[in-house]
C-alpha cells in the first residue's frame, strides 16, 4: 500500500499539516530535499506528502493516518520542519500547524490527476466546532448549488482543526491557472485572490458566514515529493 498522501482517500482519519515560509529560492531548495526524506521514510501507517507553493517560497508538509493518533500527529509535522530548515539559519519562517480530522466531502465526478492542490486555511473568531461544520455545510451548499461545477475544478476535502480553531479545505484543480481564472470570475470579499470561486448568492455567503475571519489563507500548490 502506497504512503503517498491523497486528500480524496476515504479512510483518512486523522491529518496534520504545516506551511514554512522560505526567505529565498536557494533557502526553499534546501529544505525541500530534507523534507521529501522525511515523507518518503515515515513509518508504516503513515501517509506523508511534500508540496510547493506555485506563488511564493513556501513548502507544505503534510501526514495523515487511516487511525486516530493524536499523540503523535502534531509532533510528526513539526519535528519534519524544524529538521528540514535547521541549516538555513533564520532565512526559515514556521507559519502554522493544524491537526484536523474529516469533515465533509465533495467531488465534481470529473476525473483527473489533479494537478494542483488548492489549501483554504479558514481561521474562525473563536474556537468552535459548531462553526467550524456550519461552515464547512455552507460551502458544501454552494458547490451543490452549482448547475456546473467552477472549470477544472475535480474535488474538495475539507478537515476541521483539533483545536476548533479553523477549517482546512483541500481541493484539487487541474491546473492552478484554473484556481485562478475561477477566482477572478467569481471573487466575493476584499480581493480576488481571498474570495470564492462561484459567482451565486450562496458563494457569497460563504464569505459573510457568521464566526469566520475574514483574513483567511488561500495557496496554490504542487506535489514535488
Amino acid at each position: 500500500m502506497s504512503n503517498r498522501f491523497c486528500c480524496t482517500d476515504p479512510d483518512i482519519r486523522l491529518l496534520a499539516a504545516g506551511r514554512v515560509r522560505l526567505a529565498t529560492s536557494r533557502a526553499l531548495e534546501t529544505a525541500m530535499a530534507p523534507l521529501i526524506e522525511r515523507a518518503r521514510t515515515v513509518p508504516t501507517g503513515t501517509l506523508a506528502d511534500v508540496f510547493r507553493d506555485v506563488d511564493a517560497n513556501a513548502l507544505l508538509f503534510v501526514a495523515a493516518w487511516r487511525v486516530n493518533r493524536f499523540e503523535a500527529a502534531e509532533r510528526t509535522v513539526v519535528d519534519a520542519i524544524a529538521h528540514a530548515i535547521e541549516p538555513l539559519h533564520g532565512e526559515a519562517t514556521p507559519e502554522w500547524v493544524d491537526v484536523a480530522v474529516p469533515a465533509g466531502a465533495w467531488t465534481s465526478g470529473r476525473s483527473g490527476p489533479g494537478e494542483c492542490l488548492v489549501l483554504v486555511r479558514q481561521p474562525l473568531e473563536r474556537p468552535s466546532a459548531v462553526i467550524q461544520q456550519s461552515w464547512i455545510d455552507r460551502v458544501l451548499l454552494a458547490l451543490n448549488g452549482d448547475a456546473e461545477p467552477p472549470d477544472g475544478l475535480i474535488s474538495a476535502n475539507f478537515f476541521a482543526s483539533h483545536d476548533e480553531a479553523s477549517v482546512l479545505n483541500f481541493s484539487r484543480w487541474t491546473s492552478a491557472q484554473a484556481h485562478r481564472e475561477a477566482l477572478a470570475r467569481g471573487h466575493y470579499g476584499h480581493d480576488g485572490e481571498h474570495g470564492s470561486i462561484g459567482t451565486s448568492p450562496l458563494w457569497q455567503a460563504t464569505r459573510v458566514h457568521p464566526g469566520i475571519r475574514a483574513d483567511h489563507e488561500v495557496c496554490r500548490y504542487m506535489r514535488v515529493s
